[in-house]
């Protein structure tokens, strides 16, 4: 039996100003992923603008978007119905409930975590998203050859992520090894409010590409 505490959430559920949900939007039930298609999994997705992007990049892949922020949901809801896109769908709340409740094991083709809560004080490390035990879980849900996306301004969050791939380097290849390619290129990679916030900040966001071997 799984302990709620395993699901918990830090930070804000809903913006300061918002208070707004959209019943009908959350109220979607994710049914469970169907392993011979695409599927996408953007965690913590924030204001919504990479779930957008990833589903208007291909719609025939579907694009699940996780995270427990009520106004980015919302915020994903609108653009979805501006642009048409029904390749989208929500799951509010922890990715690792999703992945328990909603997955079967190889169906998820890529997984994208942008600029996830760095969780600055060394107190707070162990809220951090990306750890071994995240990549141990994950890998049985992964396609042969799936692809996880990561991406931070976070130097510390950086130095933990680079040893945890070393440390889970006979499940996962690292792509993108060259410095060259560190480097977010937004014309390429979603344009996202926080990265936005890292280059007014003066921070050089990191991005790293793994594949599940």
């Amino acid at each position: 039996m799984i302990n709620n505490s395993t699901y918990r959430l830090y930070g804000r559920t809903k913006g300061r100003k918002n208070k707004n949900v959209n019943e009908k939007f959350l109220q979607i039930k994710l049914k469970n992923i169907d392993n011979k298609k695409y599927n996408i999994i953007d965690v913590g997705s924030g204001f919504g603008e990479s779930t957008v992007k990833l589903a208007k990049q291909d719609k025939n892949k579907i694009v699940i978007c996780c995270d427990k922020y009520i106004d980015g949901l919302n915020n994903v809801f609108k653009k979805s119905q501006i642009d048409s896109l029904e390749n989208i769908y929500i799951f509010q709340g922890n990715v690792h409930k999703m992945l328990d409740e909603c997955c079967k094991e190889n169906s998820i083709s890529e997984v994208w975590i942008l600029f996830p809560d760095p969780w600055p004080k060394k107190r707070h490390y162990k809220r951090r998203l990306i750890d071994q035990n995240f990549f141990t879980k994950i890998k049985k849900y992964l396609k042969y050859g799936a692809t996880i996306n990561l991406a931070t301004d976070s130097k510390s969050y950086i130095f933990q992520i680079l040893r945890t791939i070393y440390n889970v380097k006979k499940d996962f290849a690292w792509l993108n090894q060259s410095k060259s390619e560190w480097d977010y290129d937004s014309e390429i990679l979603p344009e996202t409010k926080y990265y936005k916030k890292a280059l007014k900040n003066g921070l050089n966001p990191f991005y790293i590409k793994l594949k599940k071997l």
